[in-house]
């Protein structure tokens, strides 16, 4: 059960899709060694079936998957679906301006030949981290009435269903993943909308009440009055 005094704030996520198997295992065990939570798949069709579940902050990305779909395929996909994740994308080859421009100017690249070095890595994740933060801030400031705009679409979904009444393994059922992955969900949706601050707040009532405030109530077409 989540804590309703204090929320710790959980590991960032990184998705790395590499099909070399040595270059994902390394990469995995870097990021995981600077503290963050990763899942490291072998091509596109695992990253999209891994996504929904796993909720990334940041993917970090081989241009080159062989066959199937490529990495940019795949990127363009899942940005579409989440804008506010940062993307680090590996290439063998060099990266030019048009290049970034026709693809992911906002984006990170670094030669497969970098990876090697941790140092370059982890500051390429810390930058585009840095980026998707400070859209989702600004974003969130934009919004008179509330924080609830700077959540992700997975922690949108999870908080209806929350507003919904549903407990947190009626969610990981819905949702096809585990008790565990919705109460780190749950936790930064209340960093996100700064519950954590307040021991005395029930988190989960309080979250699911400004969903109501901003969406109305699941179900129904309007939202509350104010």
């Amino acid at each position: 059960m989540t804590s309703l005094s204090k929320v710790t704030v959980p590991p960032r996520r990184v998705l790395v899709v590499e099909d070399e198997g040595l270059i994902r295992a390394m990469l995995k065990d870097m990021l995981t060694a600077a503290g963050f939570d990763v899942i490291a798949v072998a091509g596109a069709s695992t990253a999209v079936q891994e996504f929904p579940r796993f909720d990334p902050d940041a993917i970090l990305c081989d241009i080159d998957l062989g066959s199937g779909v490529s990495g940019l395929d795949l990127i363009v996909s899942l940005t579409k679906e989440a804008p506010y994740l940062g993307v680090v994308i590996l290439s063998n080859y060099e990266i030019t301006s048009d290049y970034r421009k026709r693809w992911f100017e906002r984006a990170l690249y670094l030669r497969k030949s970098d990876v090697n070095d941790a140092a370059v890595v982890l500051q390429a994740l810390e930058t585009v981290l840095s980026d998707s933060h400070d859209k989702n801030s600004a974003a969130g400031a934009e919004s008179t009435s509330n924080g609830l705009s700077s959540l992700t679409p997975t922690q949108v979904q999870v908080l209806r269903m929350v507003a919904m009444g549903l407990s947190n393994a009626e969610i990981a059922e819905r949702r096809g993943s585990t008790v565990g992955a919705v109460e780190h969900i749950l936790n930064r949706i209340f960093v996100a909308l700064g519950l954590e601050t307040d021991p005395a707040v029930n988190m989960r009532v309080t979250a699911a009440r400004m969903f109501i405030e901003w969406a109305g109530r699941p179900g129904t077409a309007e939202p509350t009055s104010r």
